[in-house]
């Protein structure tokens, strides 16, 4: 299988021994890893099990997660993008504007799509002229209001 990392740090991999892939259909599997190696910009994994084209095309677009025991601590200031999904965003004030639904990655600064209760969306460069506090366990960040950027 062909796989789109999502970090900036794919050494993280070359240890990795089980994954567990969430599959478009909401079906979760878990599968062994047998070998991998890197090509281009991308991991080529095989899983112990997944033996053909056929059997692999059927977990094209499953997302790929890696057992939390796995993961590498992060330099402070550093977050893993789904310890930012769900987080409350609120300005100063403390007023919400929304929650964090996704990440967005543009080839340069991340951008976080929030998202408030009527369904409105807010795009935010996840950049620290905006963004005051994250504060995971918390459940929120801070961030400063528009036109109140300094630079």
């Amino acid at each position: 299988m062909v796989v789109e990392p999502l970090t900036d740090n794919e050494t993280r991999f070359r240890t990795l021994e089980e994954v567990r892939l969430a599959r478009p259909t909401g079906a979760d599997l878990k599968l062994r890893v047998v070998s991998m190696f890197p090509h281009k910009s991308r991991l080529v994994i095989q899983f112990e099990g997944i033996d053909s084209i056929e059997g692999a095309e059927t977990l094209r677009n499953a997302e790929l997660r890696i057992p939390m025991a796995s993961l590498p601590g992060l330099p402070e200031g550093s977050y893993y993008h789904h310890e930012l999904r769900g987080l409350d965003v609120r300005v100063e004030s403390g007023a919400s504007i929304g929650k964090v639904s996704e990440l967005w990655e543009t080839g340069a600064t991340p951008v976080l799509i929030i998202h408030n209760e009527q369904g409105r969306e807010t795009l935010l460069p996840l950049v620290d002229a905006f963004i005051i506090e994250v504060n995971v366990k918390g459940g929120f960040m801070r961030v400063k209001a528009a036109g109140t950027v300094s630079s």
